[in-house]
């Protein structure tokens, strides 16, 4: 577990009452012996950790960190040619000796940190390039102060944050089944976004962008994309042994062949196998390990205890988020194998490309020809397609039909929506619609002037996506389900120098994942699958699977803001899929659990 928490402005708290509130947020209210290490300079902040985080203090200057600094040996031998000395972690020393924006830049790992400089009595807090490592912060709570941690229910466990859902957010969930940064679902408390840095100093709050994914891509090496993914790969292999969760999908493939090509002794690698689904017979988990004669364990998931797990799973939920029940089951099949390191092909499918939104994307570039249609026929059209094929796609395609833009910036945040904005209303008939925010984020970041208006089309794509879909939900859930269950998690795909390396090629030559996979594993491992396995929720709700969605529902169902009717309707239609039903059910059953309102 790492967690870490802290308060700015103690004027309105006694010295005891502050250590009281930051180990309350540590514990998270839970009545149990935890091991915390506080640090404080008695007048103006706070810091907590708890866990493997850091504090570090040293000449009147403190530094909380969460995460790890990768290539710590190479700073420290940098520092010390520069005379500077080096007593525990390396990160304080670098923060006091190159600043902030230069220190970032160095770096190579996940991390989220706070420094406090004592000489300017500034607050600094900073988050890794791609989001791996959150950070949350909040100003608006009984005491005035400015609170943060490493997650939202650290910060709710203050007691001093009003429990209030944020409506914004709440429309932003049900559009896209996360909620996007810097909102958060409660009000007052923000997500600091990936790459970015805020300076507290007084009363005054600086936000700063110090990584912009689109800014850098277009650096380029003479190392080829295979040799970039082996150093990333290789840099992930230190500590105890890691294991591989195998999908079944390419991206677990290309990684147990990078990992089998570096590592002399078997790999370790694990599956989860559900009892009485049809996705363990489809599981292609032992013919991948067979292939790369892996050291492999699955998991086995009973009925018993399915039930149970769901809702642990939400317990640990540390924002409502669709995709999370994946990642518990992922996580506690990986500590009950008995790992406590694994190796995550997070980041692959947004930077290959390897998910349909891509095709979408692409199909839609190629039919602009159909906005020279007059307006009234591409309604009709739109019409038609939905009697003929009804579904949520068709619905999809009849708002882009009935728009008159095929770029991007209007088909992007449609394609990825999962929730209809006239769906929404039937919903929650009171709240009222709020902008788009995924439609100003892609409209901000591909206007003319910024540099990734020029990149080619793949590549913007995948910027997208990486700011929206993999650092809202895919790595916040990964970090909150690892987290809490002791499992460290390292992302090879998002090294930076990986990242720039991939998206800096044209179209045209840009390199598949299943090619290097194949320059990788020249015996070719039987192709398989490229997405992976699905869960059996994900498949059909029935059984433990559909209790435990209608318990989500009913929660839901009884909250002001949402019409019962209209829930019940939307949840029973035949039109709705399985993914639009559990999205929602996970929305009521996390308000039940953190008694939001």
């Amino acid at each position: 577990m790492q967690r870490i928490s802290g308060i700015f402005g103690l004027e309105n708290f006694s010295t005891a009452e502050a250590v009281e509130t930051v180990s309350k947020m540590l514990s998270q209210g839970k009545e149990i012996s935890i091991n915390s290490e506080v640090w404080s300079d008695e007048r103006n902040l706070i810091l907590g950790a708890v866990g493997h985080s850091v504090v570090d203090s040293h000449s009147g200057d403190s530094l909380l960190l969460s995460g790890e600094i990768e290539n710590s040996l190479e700073l420290i031998d940098h520092l010390k040619s520069e005379g500077v000395q080096v007593e525990n972690t390396v990160l304080l020393p670098a923060l006091k000796a190159w600043g902030l924006e230069d220190t970032l830049k160095k770096l190579k790992g996940k991390f989220s940190f706070a420094w406090w400089c004592a000489g300017s009595e500034k607050l600094v807090i900073a988050r890794d390039r791609f989001g791996i490592k959150p950070m949350y912060w909040c100003a608006e709570n009984e005491k005035g102060a400015i609170m943060f941690a490493s997650e939202i229910k650290t910060l709710l466990a203050s007691g001093l944050i009003s429990r209030k859902v944020n409506k914004e957010a709440l429309i932003d969930y049900l559009r896209y089944s996360t909620v996007h940064g810097p909102l958060t679902i409660v009000e007052g408390i923000q997500l600091l976004e990936p790459g970015c840095a805020i300076e507290i100093q007084d009363e005054t709050v600086n936000v700063l962008r110090w990584w912009e994914t689109s800014k850098e891509i277009l650096i380029k090496d003479s190392h080829s994309v295979k040799d970039t993914l082996l150093n990333a790969v290789k840099s992930k292999l230190t500590g105890d042994s890691p294991a591989i969760y195998l999908s079944g999908g390419l991206n677990s493939i290309t990684l147990a062949a990078a990992m089998s090509q570096l590592s002399n002794p078997p790999i370790n690698t694990f599956s989860v196998a559900f009892e009485g689904s049809e996705t363990s017979a489809k599981n292609e988990a032992h013919k991948i390990s067979k292939h790369f004669a892996t050291n492999h364990t699955e998991v086995s998931v009973t009925k018993q205890s399915a039930s149970k797990k769901l809702h642990n799973a939400i317990d640990q939920m540390d924002h409502p988020s669709l995709n999370g029940l994946r990642n518990y089951f992922i996580a506690t099949s990986a500590k009950e194998a008995g790992y406590s390191t694994i190796i995550s092909d997070l980041g692959c499918n947004e930077i290959f490309g390897e998910n349909s939104l891509f095709n979408t994307s692409v199909q839609l570039m190629k039919h602009r020809w159909l906005t020279s249609w007059p307006r009234g026929l591409r309604v009709f059209a739109g019409g038609l397609l939905k009697t003929i094929s009804p579904g949520n796609a068709s619905n999809k395609n009849a708002e882009i039909l009935a728009g008159n833009y095929f770029d991007l910036e209007h088909t992007y945040p449609l394609a990825r929506q999962r929730i209809l904005d006239n769906q929404i209303k039937k919903l929650s008939p009171s709240i009222k619609l709020t902008r788009n925010r995924i439609f100003y984020f892609v409209a901000d970041i591909l206007r003319v002037g910024q540099a990734a208006f020029s990149l080619p089309f793949l590549t913007k794509v995948s910027v997208l996506e990486m700011g929206t879909y993999l650092a809202n939900t895919l790595l916040r859930d990964a970090h909150t389900f690892n987290s809490e269950n002791d499992i460290d998690f390292k992302t090879p795909f998002l090294d930076h120098n990986f990242v720039t390396k991939v998206l800096s090629f044209n179209d045209s030559v840009k390199p598949s994942l299943k090619e290097i996979k194949e320059n990788i594993d020249p015996n070719r491992a039987q192709n398989h699958s490229l997405s992976s396995n699905k869960f059996p929720w994900e498949l059909k709700l029935e059984g433990i699977y559909l209790d435990f969605h209608a318990e989500g529902i009913a929660a839901l169902s009884d909250l002001e803001i949402f019409n019962k009717k209209g829930v019940d309707e939307f949840d029973n239609s035949s039109l709705t899929s399985t993914s639009q039903r559990l999205s929602l059910s996970t929305l009521g059953h996390y308000f039940k659990q953190n008694k939001l309102s």
